[in-house]
């Protein structure tokens, strides 16, 4: 992975942030400096970019802020993927081995992959992100680790895709190619280089999970502003990952039609009223509202307030639930539910979960791993794990069984010498050139909880979350 400053970049629909970071000396991240801004009205919507002319302009912006503040040059960024239709599924192949007598190598694991990729169809429109390694078999036996130095004829494996509809990840491509050094001289134009994208939730899972966390079984939820998205691990294999289209915007828009107050108060009012069940608050407890345009006062009674908040946690829980579900592996995931994203900054969130999940085991994903000396304390809240983990992500392995350009759907050297299997590699450039380079060392989609199951089910004959059944064994 890059030994250089890496700046990971979260577009989401509620902020725009970006975050620098090297590897200090004790193979630990260390994080430099961090930069947001809220994201402008009609820049992205659904975690999916639809301005991407002030969406760069923004990013820019924040870029040149960041590159002072840490006195850094930003060659090399990574960007979070998100949006409803990013899909994933599971798919199986196998390979025959030229020579039984010798044990499996690199190269044969690569091969193997690369074969999965290109024999995997996504849906019409869609284009490949991700990669993952699940499991192996040898000779029909299930090798959880690292096959690599095992007799064998024939090398099997599962592995999960993920893909997304190609025009809004082109759109993200360029809208990040976009941000670059204009060199005046004689009009050349060099855009950033984008290390690689990465979905949401699995930026997530590299700052707040542990190995132990994956191979027991979690559940990664980033409850955002416009979008739920889920990933399971188990075994230290994905498994699953869904997209759910009611996150922390649905609870404000709630409280803003309800009082008919601004969205602004209504956030305020999402925080300190979370922070409260319904059953603590006082049947005559009053919240008081500054008037708009010189109307008056609203008075608000509170404990209405916290019922809307706790009834909407409840049915983004209930979605949550169905997809543990659906998925197959309720009742093993031992390490249970991480909440990330802002919403999770709610305080009641971890009990309305728990009761909702029946038990299961829930915590709030601030404990950031693999983070060396910072003086960035507040990198610990868990609207900032995105981020966080796209840094660290070019830094440390997603999967150590694979080399990562199978995971990013590049072809390892041994398999290709040129090219990538998606996307052109892009010149790198250097940000604010005279600074010092370090070592080389609105509501979305209507019909609440029952519209969104009915889509499901609707869905259900096009998109299939489950495995693939075109492996013989």
């Amino acid at each position: 992975m890059s030994k250089g400053v890496i700046v990971g970049i979260d577009i989401g629909s509620t902020k725009i942030c970006a975050v620098a970071g090297i590897m200090d000396g004790v193979e630990k991240v260390k994080i430099l400096d961090i930069v947001e801004e809220p994201t402008q009205r009609g820049r992205v919507s659904n975690g999916t970019v639809v301005n991407l002319e002030f969406t760069a302009k923004d990013i820019d912006r924040i870029l040149t802020v960041l590159s002072d503040k840490a006195d850094i040059n930003i060659n090399n960024v990574i960007v979070n993927i998100s949006g409803e239709n990013v899909e994933g599924r599971s798919h199986q192949s196998s390979i025959t081995r030229n020579d039984s007598r010798s044990t499996i190598r690199k190269e044969e694991i690569e091969r193997l992959a690369v074969d999965i990729r290109k024999s995997f169809r996504p849906t019409a429109g869609n284009v490949i992100i991700h990669t993952f390694p699940q499991e192996f078999l040898v000779d029909k036996t299930t090798v959880p680790d690292n096959p690599v130095g095992r007799f064998g004829i024939i090398l099997g494996g599962n592995f999960f895709l993920v893909s997304t509809p190609n025009d809004p990840h082109l759109a993200l491509r360029r809208t990040i190619e976009s941000v670059g050094v204009k060199v005046q001289n004689n009009r050349r134009f060099i855009p950033l280089k984008i290390v690689h994208t990465l979905f949401t939730p699995l930026a997530d899972a590299m700052a707040v999970l542990s190995e132990i966390d994956r191979k027991l079984g979690v559940v990664v939820v980033n409850i955002g502003g416009d979008t739920t998205e889920i990933a399971i691990f188990q075994e230290s294999g994905l498994r699953h990952i869904a997209v759910i289209p009611f996150a922390g915007k649905s609870i404000t828009n709630d409280l803003v039609k309800a009082f008919q107050i601004l969205p602004d108060h209504a956030e305020k009012l999402k925080l300190i009223m979370g922070a409260v069940p319904p059953n603590e608050v006082g049947k005559n407890e009053i919240i008081k509202i500054p008037g708009i345009e010189g109307l008056p006062d609203k008075e608000i009674v509170a404990q209405n307030v916290s019922i809307i908040i706790e009834e909407r946690l409840k049915e983004i829980a209930t979605m949550v639930m169905a997809e543990i579900m659906h998925s197959g592996y309720d009742g093993q995931l031992i390490s249970g539910v991480v909440l990330t994203g802002g919403t999770s900054n709610i305080a009641m969130i971890k009990d309305v979960f728990a009761q909702v999940t029946n038990g299961m085991n829930i915590r709030v994903g601030n404990t950031i791993r693999n983070i060396g000396e910072s003086a960035i304390s507040k990198i610990t809240d868990p609207k900032y794990a995105t981020v966080v983990g796209l840094v660290l992500s070019g830094f440390l392995p997603l999967d150590e069984r694979v080399p990562q350009e199978v995971i990013w759907g590049d072809l390892p050297e041994s398999q290709s010498q040129s090219g990538y299997m998606n996307g052109v590699d892009t010149p790198s450039v250097s940000r604010n050139s005279g600074k010092r380079e370090e070592p080389q060392d609105d509501e979305p989609t209507s019909g609440g909880l029952f519209g969104w199951l009915k889509k499901k089910v609707s869905s259900a004959g096009k998109i299939d979350m489950g495995d693939d059944k075109n492996y013989t064994n």
